[in-house]
Order: C-alpha cells, then sequence, then structure tokens
C-alpha cells in the first residue's frame, strides 16, 4: 500500500470540494482530492450546467417562436433532440477540461477513487484502478455532496423512472413527461420538456408549485406553465401505479388517472454520508445523515471539515463554493465563518426567477415592520423592447430603518438581476441608496431601481 503525506484531503471533488482545494493550494497547503466520478460533482455533470444548457435551448426555441412580433418572418422552429444533446455533452466536456487545468495550475493532485477516513488524519483510497493508498492529512473536508431521493410506489431502478441524472441521458424526447414534485428541479425540467414539445404533467404533494417561493411568484409560474399546456395537480401524490405496453398509468389522489413515458422523481435528496468513515470516527450527523457543522464549518472531530451538500442546509453549488473557500481559510489559520444572509439562488423557468434575503410574509413572521416596494415589468421600456412583460421587482425593506431585507424577481434576467439587490444587502446600503442609484436608460435593471422608489411611493413609471 503506497503512502502519501498532505496538509489537506479533500473526499469529493464537487463545488464545494474543489473550490475548498483550490483555495487552500492558494493559501500554500498541498493538497490531494479524491473523486469517484469526474470532478465537479452533480452541478457541473449532471445539475446545473447541463440542465442550464437545455433551457437555454428551449429559451432560444420560444424566442423564435416569437420572431413574427419583431417583424421577423421565420419557418416554425424543429429541434434536432440529439443535437442539443449533443452541445450539453460537449459543454460539460469542455467545463470538466477547464477544471482539470485549474487542478493542474494549482498543483492539486487528483486522486481517482473512493475516499474512507479511517481515524483522524488517515484516509484509505481504493483508486479507480484497483490500488490502495494511504493518505496521512493535517485536516481533511468531506464534500461528498448528495444524491436524489426515492419517492414511493415507485424504484428509481426501474426502467423509465428517471432521477436528475437519468433524465439528462435521453435519447429521444418523450411524448409525456410526469413530473413528481414542484419545486425548482421539477418546475425547470417541466419548462424545458415541455418547450421541447412533451406533455408534461407535475403532481405536486404542497398546495403550490414552487411553494418555497413568494406566492405572487409562484402565481405566475402556475398560470405561465397552465398556458404552456402543462397540467399541474396540487394537494396531491401518486397513489398507485402499473405499467401498460411500456407506459405508465399512475393514480393520484382522488383517482384520476395520468399516462405517461417516462417519469421524473423530484423531491427531493439525501446526504452522501454513509460508507465514508464518519461512524467510525465518531462525526456526528443529524436524524437524515446530514454531518453537523460549527460556523467554521468544522465537525466535533478536530481537524475534520464538512462542506456543501452534505452539511444540508441550502444545497446550492454557490453555497457550496462559499462553505469550501471557507473551510480551507479556517484550515490555512484564518479565522472566517460562514454566512447565509445574504444568499441569492435563481429558478430558471420562464420567466425567470431570482431571490435573495426574506419575502414579506417572513419578515413579518419576524415581527419586522414591512415596507415593500414593487415595479412591473410591464412598465419597463427595455421590456417591452424585448416583448418581455411578464413579471415584476419586489423589494422588502424594514419601514422604520430603510434596511433592505430581500427581494423576489420574476422575469426578464432576473438570474441576474438579483444580484443587484444581494450586493445592496451585503454592503449594507439602504433603500433609499438603491432608490438614488442613476440607471441607464433603458434597461431592465432600471426596474431595480423603481422598485426601491416605489418603497417611498415615488416611482417614475408606476
Amino acid at each position: 500500500m503506497g503512502t502519501k503525506k498532505v496538509d489537506l484531503v479533500v473526499l469529493g471533488g464537487g463545488p464545494g470540494g474543489y473550490a475548498a482545494s483550490i483555495r487552500a493550494s492558494k493559501l500554500g497547503l498541498a493538497t490531494a482530492v479524491i473523486e469517484k466520478d469526474h470532478p465537479g460533482g452533480v452541478c457541473l455533470n449532471y445539475g446545473c450546467i447541463p440542465t442550464k444548457t437545455l433551457y437555454h435551448i428551449a429559451l432560444t426555441l420560444e424566442e423564435i417562436k416569437k420572431a413574427k412580433k419583431f417583424g421577423i418572418d421565420v419557418s416554425l422552429p424543429k429541434l434536432d433532440f440529439k443535437k442539443a444533446i449533443a452541445r450539453k455533452n460537449q459543454i460539460i466536456e469542455m467545463q470538466r477540461r477547464a477544471l482539470a487545468y485549474l487542478f493542474d495550475k494549482n498543483n492539486i493532485e487528483l486522486i481517482k477513487g473512493v475516499g474512507k477516513i479511517a481515524a483522524k488524519g488517515r484516509v484509505l483510497v481504493k483508486t479507480s484502478s484497483s490500488q490502495d493508498i494511504e493518505i496521512e492529512a493535517k485536516n481533511i473536508i468531506i464534500a461528498t455532496g448528495s444524491s436524489a431521493s426515492n419517492v414511493e410506489p415507485f424504484d428509481l431502478s426501474e426502467d423509465g423512472i428517471m432521477d436528475n441524472v437519468k433524465i439528462l441521458s435521453l435519447k429521444e424526447i418523450p411524448q409525456s413527461l410526469l413530473i413528481i414534485g414542484g419545486g425548482a428541479v421539477g418546475s425547470e425540467f417541466a419548462n424545458i420538456f415541455s418547450s421541447f414539445g412533451a406533455k408534461v404533467t407535475i403532481v405536486e404533494m404542497l398546495p403550490g408549485i414552487l411553494s418555497t417561493e413568494d406566492e405572487e411568484v409562484s402565481k405566475i409560474i402556475y398560470k405561465v406553465f397552465r398556458q404552456k399546456g402543462i397540467d399541474i395537480f396540487t394537494n396531491s401524490k401518486v397513489e398507485s401505479f402499473k405499467k401498460s405496453d411500456k407506459k405508465f398509468i399512475c393514480t393520484i389522489s382522488g383517482g384520476d388517472k395520468i399516462t405517461a413515458d417516462k417519469i421524473l422523481i423530484s423531491a427531493g435528496r439525501k446526504p452522501n454520508s454513509a460508507g465514508i468513515g464518519i461512524e467510525e470516527v465518531g462525526i456526528e450527523v443529524d436524524s437524515k445523515g446530514y454531518i453537523k457543522v460549527d460556523s467554521h464549518l468544522r465537525t466535533n472531530i478536530g481537524g475534520i471539515y464538512a462542506v456543501g451538500d452534505v452539511i444540508g442546509g441550502l444545497q446550492l453549488a454557490h453555497v457550496a463554493f462559499e462553505e469550501g473557500k471557507v473551510a480551507a481559510e479556517n484550515i490555512a489559520g484564518k479565522v472566517k465563518e460562514m454566512s447565509y444572509d445574504v444568499i441569492p439562488w435563481a429558478v430558471f423557468t420562464t420567466p425567470e426567477i431570482g431571490s435573495v434575503g426574506l419575502n414579506e410574509v417572513q419578515a413579518k413572521e419576524k415581527n419586522i415592520k414591512v415596507c415593500t416596494g414593487v415595479f412591473p415589468f410591464s412598465s419597463s421600456g427595455k421590456a417591452y423592447i424585448t416583448g418581455e412583460t411578464e413579471g415584476f421587482v419586489k423589494i422588502v425593506t424594514n419601514s422604520e430603518t430603510g434596511e433592505i431585507l430581500g427581494a423576489r424577481i420574476i422575469g426578464p434576467r432576473a438570474s441576474d438581476l438579483v444580484h443587484e439587490v444581494a450586493v445592496a444587502m451585503k454592503g449594507e446600503l439602504l433603500a433609499d441608496d438603491l432608490a438614488s442609484t442613476v440607471h441607464s436608460h433603458p434597461t431592465l435593471s432600471e426596474a431595480v431601481m423603481e422598485a426601491a422608489e416605489d418603497c417611498f411611493g415615488i416611482a417614475t413609471h408606476k
């Protein structure tokens, strides 16, 4: 058995793991990363990058269909699904190469294999070539991520029942697709495959889809989805199903039946914390198997940290990035705490959703006196130019102090626009600062300024 000595070994090369390794290396730590699959984790290989590639293709299709309103005569576009998937795969491969370059550039040793913590400061690795390696490390970061949860009565091992990985490997567009779960993942795939021509149905246990978003935001997405021909069953679940001639016939709450060629399970994830040695060394986990950490990302065992989906909380790639960097800086001797106060996120439907901080209901639950400023894109000159007038910008403030508590944006480029509010919140700017900042005209970002002005009832174009 070969032995290696490093300052830091990272279990998992996903967003949290690779961000931690790069930051640690830049801070002078000899670092190794153990990854059994492709570096980049779910985000690069089976999540953010491939799904947003398909989203952009779907968005382009919809834009072409609207071309006539701009005076452009084109024939009805036809999707070549095989070429779309080929582009998705090409982009993933390019990103993999870019990540490999960063590993090389920063002198990070990538070990292909499966790692297990044998003791504090000791990791055993079974490489992809079946070699055994022992790594002695001053510090360990666990960044093993999460995987899709199954939902009864389905079995993800059955042909035609898919998670986020399997659906990205489809060879052709299903004529009909049933999506279990109307959260962010389910809604994004519903939007994509509906645009691609599939008949999409969503079954959601809660009273509405995108239930964690602002109620007005969810209502707009519901309306748009119904206009696209997506069927939505809320307060419902699949009670039973049978297979007939390669089709799934599902009976949902109330007795309605849904027939689908394929089924996507998008109703939660579970931590990849089993089988990596945490039980043997006594690392504490919660009732669901998520590793417990403090604000410095330290576990209860000295020298062992954990970041990303495996610790639960906000399971977002950019949160894992930040957690990885914070853990690495603490290992390098700095003192840094992870803050979740200003975390933006986006849902890539059409229209897009961008969120940060508290919504109106959450702020009121904290007994804060709330003032909201709202500006509709139907009053935006740039939105009219681009033909994207659905949606609004809503900024939530403390009416007594002017502090910006959060924002909800649904509409064109919402995933980008929300960061203007996030930066203002991080910089502790007040609503008046945002309102009095001159914005270029005509731009979509003016809607953010006017929403801030509306907090004071002085929005010019409302």
